[in-house]
């Protein structure tokens, strides 16, 4: 269901898996993370996404930087930069990692740094990053994200 754009439906199906399963589970967790973000719980979404993280500490995984995202959201702009510099060390070729921290180092103010890693994104693909439709709906970025992010696109003209 969260595939099929019925967020609030996931979410309930989703918590109820994590009662019948009646302990942590990872793949539960960030599932629900996830279901809990596109609803706008994103201090719900936080604490599971934190869980997740710590169940599979050792291994990066690409729903470490939606973590990072939201606790951006939440106003963690360290722990943000902290997940996402771990993300961009292992995924660091893809394009929605670099314009992530792009944006979080807008927001830190490194304004210079934000910059070079936005232009590192191949051309044809930083025209998604400047395409509201695409953040909003099919990488279902947060606000904040999007906002920090437009402060970049409108420093390199592409806004």
């Amino acid at each position: 269901r969260l595939n099929n754009n019925m967020p609030k439906e996931a979410l309930a199906d989703l918590e109820q898996a994590a009662d019948l399963r009646g302990k942590p589970d990872a793949v539960i967790l960030q599932n629900r993370a996830r279901a809990r973000e596109i609803n706008g719980l994103y201090s719900g979404a936080d604490r599971d996404y934190t869980v997740a993280i710590s169940m599979t500490s050792n291994d990066v995984a690409p729903f470490w930087l939606r973590s990072a995202m939201v606790k951006f959201q939440n106003g963690d702009l360290i722990g943000a930069l902290d997940l996402a510099r771990r993300v961009d060390v292992r995924f660091g070729e893809a394009p929605e990692v670099r314009a992530a921290l792009a944006a979080l180092l807008m927001a830190k103010g490194d304004s210079i740094g934000a910059r070079r890693k936005y232009l590192e994104i191949p051309d044809r693909q930083r025209e998604n990053f400047v395409n509201d439709e695409y953040l909003k709906k099919t990488v279902a970025w947060p606000p904040a994200m999007i906002d920090s992010l437009a402060k970049i696109t409108n420093a390199v003209g592409e806004n």
